[in-house]
């Protein structure tokens, strides 16, 4: 090994033009290797903070569209409710006006309960709902 190094020691370098020349493109090409790099990890930095705030945007979009499907069959429930309830309330309207009318509960009265006026007489067919009456 005493042989390598003493003969290393005998190499001298020329300072000419042609090897300064190279020793620059060393240089320079080492240079464009390290701003490369820095370039892409740069690069890579700004795609991946891209990619985090896309996946947020994407998580939140997500989030908001299932809440309003969700809002959408709450509000379609609440109308069927609001008809069936408008319907109802109609026919309860209805039967109040009826029942304010004195012929029509006489009506009512006799033909539910089988009740009769003086001097009428009622006949029981087997097509009648007299079971109606007697169940309840």
């Amino acid at each position: 090994m005493a042989d390598v190094k003493a003969k290393a020691s005998k190499v001298e370098r020329l300072e000419n033009e042609y090897t300064r020349r190279l020793s620059h493109q060393r240089d320079a090409a080492q240079h464009t290797q390290v701003l490369g790099r820095r370039r892409r990890r740069r690069a890579t930095r700004i795609i991946a903070v891209f990619v985090i705030f896309a996946a947020i945007l994407g998580i939140q979009l997500v989030r908001t569209n299932a809440s309003l499907h969700h809002v959408n069959s709450q509000v379609a429930t609440s109308e069927q409710h609001l008809t069936r309830t408008k319907a109802e309330s109609r026919k309860l309207k209805l039967q109040v006006k009826q029942l304010n009318n004195d012929d029509y509960v006489g009506q009512l009265i006799r033909s539910k309960y089988y009740y009769s006026k003086s001097g009428e007489t009622i006949y029981s067919l087997p097509g009648d709902h007299a079971g109606d009456v007697i169940a309840k």
